[in-house]
């Protein structure tokens, strides 16, 4: 069979340019961006072709693009936008920001729960939950502290049940992931739901406070993935240099703990 006709089920394709099936569906189904063939039985089937249209989306999107917009774009380089005008953030930021203000839990969770549906996990977290983070920082008195709590708890509650999703349908191994941070931190659930997009099934220890038990377990499973996002004390770098001693290549580690060498 050629390369031409060859097909892809959703999974594979998934695999292949990294946009989980639920939001490939979204995009046919709410954005009538890919059409997919259909077996006898109703499964979706995908060919190069529809490969490189996800490709071509997916740039679009790392542009700034919102989903809503790139219809018109796709096949048509043309007729980009002015690269200078291009938005550094999702449109549903001010709105998430509103919602966060007003204490209207259940609108921001249908908001985040409809991003991840429509976006790619990079682009939620460079156009959508970076720019909300940094403008809560900006929120003066007491209310920061509110606001920060809940977006902060709809997004740990998201990425946890997707993540459970995942561990479902996971069928390249199991991985241990260890957040070093204090518990409930949003990046080290973005660095856990990153890993198991890859396949995994993933075991989470969320705010580890002393890592050395880590070497009393052994290599007890197929992945070992350290997250930190700040400086570790000196103890806790000689523990992540044990580990990486006894883990060698499968011990995945997050930038700010790689830097340690």
């Amino acid at each position: 069979m050629g390369c031409d006709s060859k097909k892809y089920a959703i999974r594979e394709i998934s695999e292949i340019t990294g946009v989980k099936p639920v939001t490939l569906r979204a995009w046919q189904r709410r954005y009538s961006l890919i059409q997919p063939e259909r077996t006898d039985k109703g499964h979706r089937l995908y060919t190069q072709a529809h490969v490189e249209t996800i490709q071509e989306i997916q740039g679009w999107l790392a542009k700034g693009i919102a989903i809503g917009k790139v219809k018109e774009l796709l096949g048509n380089p043309d007729i980009g936008p002015d690269p200078d005008a291009v938005p550094q953030s999702l449109e549903q930021v001010e709105p998430m920001l509103s919602a966060l203000a007003q204490l209207k839990s259940g609108k921001v969770d249908s908001m985040v729960a409809s991003l991840f549906k429509d976006y790619p996990l990079q682009q939620v977290e460079n156009l959508f939950i970076a720019p909300v983070m940094e403008a809560l920082m900006r929120v003066k008195g007491s209310s920061r502290s509110i606001q920060k709590a809940l977006f902060q708890s709809v997004m740990i509650s998201r990425l946890s049940s997707i993540i459970e999703s995942e561990n479902k349908a996971a069928h390249k191994g199991h991985t241990l992931v260890v957040n070093l941070d204090a518990a409930g931190s949003v990046y080290a659930w973005l660095w856990c739901m990153r890993v198991a997009e890859t396949g995994q099934r993933i075991t989470m220890l969320d705010g580890v406070d002393d890592a050395s038990g880590l070497l009393e377990i052994g290599v007890t499973f197929d992945q070992l993935s350290v997250f930190s996002n700040r400086a570790l004390p000196e103890a806790t770098k000689e523990v992540i240099h044990q580990l990486k001693q006894l883990w060698g290549d499968k011990m995945l580690c997050s930038p700010m703990i790689e830097h340690l060498g």
